[in-house]
């Protein structure tokens, strides 16, 4: 598997937890697990926009727009959250036994 195949495989891991998060409708607000997957995506998506691409622009693109990719991209970055971050840290055995307990409900 090539390189670029792994990320594309990791970001929709990371879009399938998402998904499975909205469908138990679970509180985005105080939730670590998707406090984890949203810096996930933002910090994988920053860097392929911000590096990728300004240093491999594809062929017609102008280099001031890619520029302007690139600068998207480490907005993603600098937009990403971290205090949720920590929180999830400071409260990871809570998240281990909620997990533990939302696959006991969903196998029976």
């Amino acid at each position: 598997m090539k390189l670029y195949q792994t990320y594309f495989f990791f970001l929709k891991g990371i879009v399938m937890l998402q998904l499975v998060l909205v469908f138990f409708r679970v509180d985005f607000a105080n939730n670590a697990l998707f406090a984890l997957a949203d810096a996930l995506f933002r910090l994988s998506l920053g860097l392929f926009l911000g590096l990728y691409i300004w240093l491999f622009p594809p062929k017609g693109l102008d280099w001031e727009d890619s520029i302007l990719i690139s600068i998207g991209g480490f907005l993603l970055l600098a937009d990403i959250q971290f205090k949720p971050l920590l929180r999830a840290y400071e409260e990871r055995d809570k998240l281990f036994a909620y997990l533990q307990e939302r696959v006991h409900a969903l196998i029976g």
